[in-house]
């Protein structure tokens, strides 16, 4: 810990429960992946984290939303299903590029994906950053609640995977972090009240 409600990774590492702070605070040269099952309450906790949107303070923010949001005005008309694939195979493409040019980045991702976790690790890898973690754990009921809200709901089947995933990826974290995404630093998972609590992700120079 340094100072009060600030924590410091890659040093310590916090198991699945009782984690509260103000602020997660990481090294320049890092990437952090916000993990979470849909409607975990991700693209909320970004939205406030970083008001500021893709760029805010010099930390570039992904999120898949944004891009669907700037495809739905040309692509409304067209059922969401069908264009889905193509729109997340772009936003991964478009985070592997960011991270090219190095860090400071925060990424969305269910983390759910083993091949979208292998791709992280390796283009880290290649690009001398380093992964951490900050995974939202929150019930099932609850994330399905925040997808009425959104009102964007996953299919049954699909949420059906991602939930019965979730479970094992937290037990990986809590072990070893690099067991989730390759080589990756940290973990840290918050639930609700914890994200609720946090107020800031910084970095600082290395």
């Amino acid at each position: 810990m340094a100072g009060l409600g600030i924590a410091e990774a890659p040093d310590i590492r916090w198991g699945r429960r009782g984690f509260y702070s103000d602020e997660l605070r990481y090294p320049a040269d890092s990437v952090v992946v916000l993990g979470g099952i849909p409607g975990a309450g991700k693209s909320t906790l970004l939205r406030r984290l970083f008001p500021g949107g893709t760029e805010d303070g010099g930390v570039r923010v992904f999120d898949s939303g944004w891009v669907r949001d700037r495809w739905r005005p040309v692509l409304g008309g067209v059922p969401y299903s069908w264009w889905r694939p193509v729109l997340h195979l772009t936003y991964y493409g478009l985070v592997l590029r960011a991270m090219r040019a190095g860090g400071p980045l925060v990424v969305h991702d269910c983390a759910t994906r083993p091949w979208v976790r292998r791709l992280i690790g390796w283009r880290a890898r290649r690009s001398g950053l380093a992964v951490h973690l900050v995974l939202l754990d929150v019930p099932e009921d609850v994330a399905r609640s925040g997808q009425h809200a959104r009102g964007r709901v996953v299919r049954s089947g699909s949420m059906d995977k991602h939930s019965r995933r979730w479970p094992r990826l937290l037990e990986r974290a809590a072990e070893e972090p690099g067991r989730v995404v390759p080589g990756a630093a940290s973990a840290v998972v918050l639930d609700r009240r914890g994200a609720d609590q946090l107020e800031k992700i910084s970095f600082e120079p290395n």
